[in-house]
C-alpha cells in the first residue's frame, strides 16, 4: 500500500476504463449533434402517419398506420382526399390486400419542417449560447406564429379541430427542447469538458510504454 502511494505521488494512474468513458462520452455528445438533421426525415414520416414495415426477406416499406397530422382536403366536398393503396403484404386468404388511406398534405409538411429547421432542428442552434430570456422571448413568438399558422390552414391542411392543440404541443416541444439544448451555451461547454479531459488523458499517457510486470 505505501509502494501504491509512492507510485501514485510520481504521477497519475490512468486505467483503461478512464480512457474509454472520456472518448464515449465525447462520441456521444458529438453524435447527438450530427444526429440532429436525421430528425427532420423521421419527424416528416410521423407527420405522414407512417411506420415501417419488414417482410421476413428484410424488406423494408413504409405504410400509413395513423390518419397524418395534415391531409390532401377536397374543396368540392371539403372532405379529406382518400386513395385505394396496394399493402406490401397478403390476407390471411394470401391475397393482395387493399387499404384506403389519406393522402397526406406534403406541401403542408414540408412547410412546418422548414420552419423547424429556421427554429432550431439543425447542427448549429445547439452549439450556440442563449440566455433563458433569448429562449422564452423565442418561444413566446414561434408559439404565436404557430399557433396564427395552423388557425389559418386549419382547413385548408386538413387540420382536425379535436388534434390542433395536440398537434400544436408537439413541434412546440420539439423547439422547445432544441434550444434548451443551448441554453448558456450547455452542450457547447459540455463538448469542451469532454475534449479537455480526453486531452489530459492522452497527456498523461507515458511517451514511452515500460514492460508489464505481468506480462
Amino acid at each position: 500500500m505505501a509502494e501504491d502511494n509512492q507510485n501514485n505521488q510520481r504521477g497519475n494512474l490512468i486505467s483503461p476504463d478512464q480512457i474509454n468513458r472520456s472518448m464515449e462520452q465525447l462520441h456521444s455528445v458529438v453524435k447527438m449533434i450530427t444526429d440532429i438533421p436525421t430528425q427532420l426525415p423521421q419527424i416528416r414520416r410521423v407527420f405522414r402517419g407512417e411506420s415501417l414495415w419488414q417482410d421476413n426477406e428484410g424488406n423494408s416499406y413504409w405504410v400509413q398506420v395513423v390518419k397524418p397530422r395534415f391531409v390532401k382536403i377536397d374543396f368540392e366536398t371539403g372532405k379529406p382526399v382518400k386513395i385505394k393503396q396496394k399493402m406490401p403484404w397478403k390476407d390471411n386468404e394470401g391475397k393482395e390486400e387493399i387499404k384506403e388511406v389519406y393522402v397526406p398534405n406534403d406541401e403542408a409538411i414540408e412547410e412546418v419542417l422548414t420552419m423547424l429547421s429556421f427554429m432550431g432542428v439543425n447542427q448549429v442552434t445547439p452549439i450556440t449560447a442563449l440566455s433563458e430570456e433569448d429562449i422564452v422571448d423565442d418561444l413566446r413568438e414561434f408559439e404565436m406564429n404557430l399557433s396564427s399558422l395552423l388557425t389559418l390552414k386549419q382547413k385548408e391542411w386538413g387540420i382536425d379541430k379535436e388534434t390542433r392543440p395536440m398537434i400544436f404541443m408537439e413541434i412546440k416541444t420539439l423547439i422547445q427542447d432544441i434550444r434548451y439544448m443551448a441554453h448558456q451555451g450547455k452542450t457547447l461547454k459540455q463538448i469542451a469538458s469532454n475534449i479537455q479531459r480526453v486531452e489530459q488523458v492522452v497527456e498523461n499517457m507515458p511517451k514511452k510504454m515500460g514492460v508489464a510486470p505481468y506480462g
